[in-house]
C-alpha cells in the first residue's frame, strides 16, 4: 500500500502519524500541492492520501481508495472532485483540549483574570479583598448551555459539571442526556435554552442549518451579562450581529477562537473579521488554537494511523464521513 501525505498541513503531521502505522506501507510526502503536474505524478500510485483538503481542480487519482483527513473538519473537501469508490474519513483527539479551552475561558471571564492581573501588574490594589475591592464570580452554580453535543460538547459537559455548573445542551438529534448534562433541547428549541444560560458554548460544526444559527434575534434572547464562547466555526454566529451585540452590550462578552477570515499566502496577517473585534474590551480573541496542543497531535495522529491500519487490513473504517 502507498500512503501519500499531500499538502503543507499533512506534511507537518507525518511525524505524528507515520511512525504509528503498524502495517507495511510505502510513505511519500508532497508538501507543495500547488503544482498540479507534480501532484498528478504523486497520485499515480497512491492508495491512501492523507490531507486536510481536496480541491475541485485536483487531478484524478487512479488508485485512491481512502482519503484520510488528519483533522475533524471536512469543509475543505470537495467530494464531487473525488473519483467513485473513495472513503473519506476524519480523525479525532482534539476534544479534550477544546473542552479545557472552554472551561479556561469560563474561569478567566468569571474571575476577570486578565483584568485583575494586568491591573495589579500596573500597581493597583483596587481588586483586592484587602482593600474591599469589587467581587468577581465563580463558575460553580452558573448555567452553561452547550450547542452541539458531539465529541467536544460531551467532554466540555463532563468538566463543567465537575466544577459545579448546571449544564444544558442543544443538539440536532435528541436522545438520552450525556453524562453531566441535565437536559437536552432540540436545536429547533434553542430559543428556549438561551435565556437560561449564563454561558453559551458553540461546539457545533458548520452546516446549512447551523450557519448564522446565533443571529441578532437569538443574541437578544441571551442574558445581558452572558458570555458566548465559539470553538465550532465562526459562521455559526452571524458576524455582523455578534459584533453589534458585543459593542452595544446586548450580551456581556465573548471568547472567540473561530473566525470569519483566515490567513492566505497573499495576506498572512489578515484580521479575522471585517469588524474590529480587537477594539472591544469584552472580547477574548485567540487564533483558532483551542485544539492545538501536543496531546491533541498525539491522539489525532494515532487515530488517523489506526484507520490507515484498518484499511490496509480490510477492516471496517472509523469516522467515515462520506463514500463517493
Amino acid at each position: 500500500m502507498n500512503v501519500l501525505f499531500l499538502g503543507a498541513f499533512a506534511a507537518s503531521q507525518v511525524d505524528w502519524i507515520a511512525p504509528v502505522i503498524q502495517s507495511a506501507c510505502e510513505v511519500d510526502v508532497l508538501a507543495a500541492d500547488d503544482d498540479l503536474t507534480r501532484v498528478a505524478v504523486a497520485l499515480e500510485d497512491a492508495d491512501i492520501v492523507v490531507s486536510d483538503s481536496w480541491a475541485a481542480e485536483m487531478p484524478a487519482p487512479p488508485c485512491l481508495k481512502l482519503l484520510q483527513l488528519p483533522v475533524a473538519g471536512t469543509d475543505k473537501v470537495t467530494l464531487a472532485a473525488l473519483p467513485p469508490g473513495v472513503a473519506v474519513c476524519n480523525a479525532f483527539g482534539h476534544e479534550a483540549a477544546m473542552a479545557e479551552y472552554i472551561v479556561m475561558a469560563m474561569l478567566v471571564w468569571s474571575h476577570r483574570y486578565f483584568e485583575i492581573a494586568m491591573g495589579f501588574r500596573s500597581g493597583s490594589w483596587r481588586e483586592s479583598g484587602v482593600t474591599n475591592g469589587p467581587l468577581h464570580r465563580e463558575i460553580a452554580g452558573q448555567t452553561l448551555g452547550i450547542v452541539g453535543l458531539g465529541h467536544i460538547g460531551r467532554e466540555t459537559a463532563l468538566r463543567a459539571a465537575a466544577l459545579g455548573c448546571r449544564v444544558l445542551g442543544a443538539n440536532r438529534t435528541v436522545g438520552a442526556a450525556p453524562a453531566g448534562v441535565e437536559r437536552v433541547f432540540a436545536l429547533a428549541d434553542l430559543d428556549a435554552m438561551l435565556p437560561l444560560c449564563d454561558i453559551v458554548a458553540l461546539c457545533v460544526g458548520l452546516a446549512p442549518e447551523t450557519r448564522g444559527l446565533i443571529d441578532a434575534r437569538r443574541l437578544a434572547l441571551m442574558k445581558r451579562d452572558a458570555l458566548l464562547i465559539n470553538v465550532g466555526r465562526g459562521a455559526v454566529a452571524d458576524e455582523d450581529a455578534l459584533f453589534a451585540a458585543l459593542r452595544d452590550g446586548v450580551i456581556g462578552g465573548a471568547a472567540l477562537d473561530t473566525w470569519y477570515r483566515y490567513p492566505t499566502p497573499d495576506d498572512p496577517d489578515i484580521r479575522p473579521s471585517r469588524h474590529p473585534f480587537h477594539e472591544l474590551p469584552n472580547v477574548i480573541m485567540t487564533p483558532h488554537c483551542s485544539a492545538w496542543t501536543d496531546g491533541m497531535a498525539r491522539r489525532r495522529g494515532a487515530d488517523a494511523a489506526r484507520n490507515i491500519d484498518r484499511f490496509i487490513r480490510g477492516e471496517p473504517l472509523l469516522h467515515v464521513v462520506a463514500r463517493t
